[in-house]
């Protein structure tokens, strides 16, 4: 389905999506790991402004409604707020204490520890963030 219009970058398409093995492999080889309250983020920085997405749920956060939950959340933030993740491939591994929120929230939390790992402002001095890695602003 190709998308028209106001809300053409708007979507959560295929192209978002993180879904080949090798793609998925690279980020958990050459990504870069950081830890978050309630999210364990892989981000591989790429040359191409199209961001990825994958969300790993395991069995442990709860039956599949939950799960189901937890990934519409991310995929809903996520899709909401692209200009943030431009340049990357992301992996997102949700943990238990997420499992009793509502996805809205859930999705609220998701970009918020983003923006921490991301900018690194809660890291001491001694721990850079992935801007400062890359030499950006």
């Amino acid at each position: 389905m190709v998308e028209y219009g106001a809300n053409a970058d708007q979507g959560f398409t295929r192209t978002h999506r993180l879904r080949r093995k090798r793609d998925i492999d690279r980020v958990f080889r050459e990504g870069v790991r950081r830890n978050g309250r309630a999210f364990g983020f892989r981000i591989l920085w790429k040359d191409d402004p199209t961001p990825r997405l994958l969300v790993v749920t395991s069995r442990k956060l709860g039956k599949a409604v939950v799960r189901n939950r937890i990934r519409r959340g991310v995929r809903e933030a996520f899709r909401t707020h692209k200009g943030l993740f431009a340049h990357c491939d992301v992996v997102v591994i949700p943990r238990s204490e997420l499992a009793g929120l509502p996805a809205r929230e859930i999705g609220r939390r998701f970009i918020q520890e983003f923006r921490e790992v991301w900018d690194a402002s809660g890291d001491t001095p001694d721990q850079r963030g992935l801007r400062a890695e890359e030499g950006g602003a």
